[in-house]
């Protein structure tokens, strides 16, 4: 290995110190690193042709990957296919370690770790007496630090927001309406032949009328939809059945955002992302009879644990964009750290996420997108026949096929080099050179 070369684009990044946007110079070799890093960051730097740094998030949202190349160098990208591409192996493919910043020197073949650190739950038992009245203020005032510098740091940004008429989506346009110059809501939606809308697509027709803004609707046909799937694949880095079929709506909203934009200027996409992971509001569903999307039975803040450390190794949210060269926010990342530390008990309420949105925008939400129910993308009503798992079941696009198809776009004949890939939740990763030591 003499010198790394990029394959392909990164993603954007969207890093929050505390105090503002993580630049491109985190990623220069030797740069001071910050105190905490939280939201999406992966980069690579050069400060000359034998010293490099890789850098990748705390919390391990933006992805970044690396195999030695058939001419001697590392080969860094965001995907594996595209490693694949450049002629490396799948199986010889690793992650970067999440929360990692890694110092290259070929010319004496070392490389130098150090850890970022990132939201983390206190370790102490005294965190319990940190109120959710408390948490609420901090998050409110750290969401609108963050979302005011993403409007500063792109002024003439044509800003969109992915609204499904839940809580989290509605608390997002809620914060970008107030910080960027034009935002548009974008509502996804299944044809279907009785030509009936989803609770989703209505709930953001009212959520857009009440926040005055223009929605963008985005109605796919069922074929048009499945049409998306290599694409996820291979952008979502994943093949499970939930993070594909996320990643399906994300690659339908992506499309019609493209079609959307102006051309003038940037264009930033804003989602509700995360909240589910931060809050443990994830259930099993059940269609024709059978139980999707299992749970590992848990404790709260052990399954928050688990949520959290498992985004870490799929990229269904910001591949389907970055796929249409559109750049995806996380806001609630930017305080992952509170939601973290809330009281354990608190996770138990069954009303958590209304309380917790109440307390951080207050009547700024509608009424009756606290009342309504929970009905996700992938299920599409109280049944679930009209959503997109119902689609892929009755296709026969299972975890199998997924799972087959994953192995042939990345050229892997034998399956089980993907149970190494991605093993306990979790990608295989690693330090270039042999001589790495932390």
């Amino acid at each position: 290995m003499s010198h790394v070369r990029i394959a392909g684009a990164l993603d954007h990044n969207f890093a929050w110190t505390g105090s503002q946007l993580a630049g491109p110079e985190l990623s220069e070799p030797d740069a001071p690193l910050p105190v905490e890093l939280r939201g999406a960051y992966a980069g690579v730097g050069t400060t000359a042709p034998h010293r490099h740094r890789l850098v990748r998030d705390p919390m391990g949202l933006n992805k970044l990957f690396w195999a030695a190349g058939p001419d001697g160098s590392v080969v860094v990208s965001a995907r594996p296919c595209r490693l694949v591409a450049a002629g490396c192996r799948f199986e010889t493919i690793q992650a970067v370690p999440a929360g990692a910043a890694i110092d290259l020197d070929f010319s004496s073949r070392t490389a130098r770790v150090a850890a970022i650190a990132g939201p983390a739950r206190r370790p102490d038992p005294s965190a319990n007496a940190y109120t959710v009245e408390a948490a609420a203020e901090e998050i409110r005032r750290t969401l609108d630090e963050y979302v005011a510098g993403l409007a500063r740091a792109a002024p003439e940004a044509q800003a969109f927001v992915c609204l499904s008429g839940g809580l989290d989506s509605t608390g997002v346009a809620v914060l970008a309406r107030g910080h960027f110059r034009t935002l548009t809501a974008v509502s996804f939606d299944i044809a279907h032949p009785d030509g009936r809308p989803s609770e989703d697509r209505v709930t953001a027709e009212r959520l857009a009328r009440d926040l005055a803004l223009p929605l963008r609707c985005v109605t796919v046909r069922p074929d048009e939809l499945l049409d998306q799937l290599d694409g996820v694949l291979a952008e979502g880095v994943d093949w499970r059945d939930f993070n594909v079929h996320a990643a399906l709506v994300n690659a339908a909203l992506a499309a019609g955002v493209a079609a959307a934009r102006d051309g003038q200027g940037p264009a930033l996409v804003l989602t509700g992302d995360l909240m589910n992971e931060f809050l443990v509001d994830y259930l099993p569903e059940t269609y024709r009879g059978k139980v999707y999307y299992r749970l590992p039975r848990l404790a709260p803040t052990e399954l928050q644990d688990a949520l959290v450390k498992g985004l870490a190794s799929t990229h269904r949210e910001v591949g389907p964009f970055e796929r249409c060269g559109l750049a995806l926010v996380q806001p609630y990342a930017a305080a992952a750290h509170l939601y973290l530390n809330l009281p354990a008990p608190f996770l138990l309420e069954p009303e958590r996420k209304q309380r917790l949105t109440r307390l951080v925008f207050g009547d700024a939400v509608p009424p009756y997108v606290f009342t309504r129910g929970k009905t996700r993308a992938q299920m599409g009503d109280a049944d679930g026949s009209r959503g997109v798992l119902a689609l892929c079941v009755d296709r026969g696009l299972d975890d199998a096929w997924l799972r087959r198809r994953f192995a042939a776009l990345h050229q892997v004949e034998d399956l089980g080099v993907l149970d190494r890939f991605l093993r306990g939740g979790r990608y295989r990763s690693g330090v270039p050179l042999a001589e790495a030591h932390a």
